[in-house]
């Protein structure tokens, strides 16, 4: 019986966690360093690693690789109160991510990943809802449904414009899926 996790799949996906929780950290970094107008905003760039993985690896191994580095990006900089905050907003979004490009075409890169930062945000609205009680909190999500837009929308080109090459540069020889064909044009 032959695995699915080769030794060279393995190892991408391990670097491909590590360029996550790469850019997790300098996006926390950039957020202590230039103070942002609205509290907690950030661009998500992690998210782009989980959409690669989505496109050319499944749904499990963007799963897993997401919940590895929320919990590392955790203990390396926020604390686990950012874990709880950070890991349903990963998962939701995943779930989401996948489901659009499953079920969605002809939804962009940027639809997608547009989608997915509002949802991220909504679950983390929620998740502090559920921690302190307070319900008013959900007036905040409708400036975090706009600023996930705008993130999503800058990740998801930054996605479109990546992942050819970042195929090659993996050797990864599978055939590009319909959303990247799908990815010229905008936020269909």
């Amino acid at each position: 019986m032959r695995s699915n996790f080769s030794a060279r799949r393995i190892a991408t996906l391990g670097a491909l966690l590590a360029i996550s929780l790469v850019l997790s950290i300098v996006e926390s970094m950039l957020g202590a360093l230039v103070p942002l107008p609205i509290p907690g905003v950030k661009l998500g760039l992690a998210n782009i690693v989980f959409m690669f993985i989505l496109v050319y690896f499944s749904l499990p191994s963007a799963l897993v690789i997401a919940v590895l580095r929320t919990f590392l990006a955790a203990l390396l900089t926020g604390g686990l109160s950012m874990f709880l905050f950070s890991a349903p907003g990963a998962i939701l979004s995943i779930l989401l991510m996948w489901v659009a490009m499953r079920f969605v075409p002809p939804l962009s890169l940027v639809g997608v990943s547009m989608a997915c930062a509002v949802a991220h945000n909504l679950a983390q609205v929620c998740v502090a809802v559920l921690i302190t009680g307070e319900v008013n909190l959900f007036y905040y999500a409708f400036v975090l449904i706009a600023v996930g837009a705008v993130s999503g929308s800058i990740t998801g080109i930054v996605a479109g414009a990546t992942f050819g090459r970042a195929a090659g540069a993996l050797r990864i020889k599978e055939q590009a899926p319909h959303i990247l064909q799908s990815n010229q044009g905008g936020a269909r």
